[in-house]
């Protein structure tokens, strides 16, 4: 192991510490760089694999954030998320954490989904339109009774094509009704 100390842009002292780890007749070599939060200004030490000079650049060029920030921050989104997500008459997510930090995310993108094809559908009546209209309100029904943050983690890629599909259902149940 050998080290050296270099100096990167704006004056901003890094440590580069370079190991190499021969596997198999190959020589792989990773880089471990001091870089600073942008939020609390604290430093870390990322490791980054790609060559030296790309990773200078990003050392650099990317805003870094400590775990501490990164929690919080993620925390802060979701609960912006859930709050957003209340006001369309969803309810609080259960589970850990950290499972309803990701399932917001996600509901958010699948909530996006459904109202991507909402606004892409193109009716020839007024009735076409009224069938469709109940069935995403039935479909929207459907997912406001899933409360827990397992539910849309395990449903993280459904299509907008599966969703047309649900929908589609529920339009064909509502036309026989």
């Amino acid at each position: 192991m050998r080290e050296r100390s270099k100096t990167l842009g704006f004056s901003d002292p890094r440590s580069l510490e370079s190991h190499s780890n021969n596997v198999s007749n190959m020589t792989e070599e990773n880089f471990t760089y001091t870089v600073r939060c942008k939020t609390c200004r604290t430093r870390f030490k990322v490791q980054l694999f790609e060559s030296h000079e790309k990773n200078l650049f990003l050392v650099d060029k990317r805003d870094w954030y400590c775990e501490k920030c990164k929690k919080d921050y993620a925390a802060s989104q979701a609960s912006k998320l859930s709050s957003a997500h209340q006001k369309l008459g969803f309810p609080e997510l259960t589970g850990t954490r950290k499972m309803i930090n990701w399932a917001e995310k996600i509901r958010a993108e699948l909530i996006n989904k459904v109202k991507y094809l909402k606004e892409s559908l193109r009716f020839e009546d007024a009735s076409e339109k009224a069938v469709s209209e109940k069935a995403f309100e039935q479909f929207f029904e459907e997912w406001r009774a899933r409360a827990t943050a397992k539910w849309w983690i395990d449903n993280r890629r459904l299509t907008v094509r599966d969703i047309s599909k649900r929908v589609a259902e529920l339009a064909a149940s509502i036309r026989k009704a």
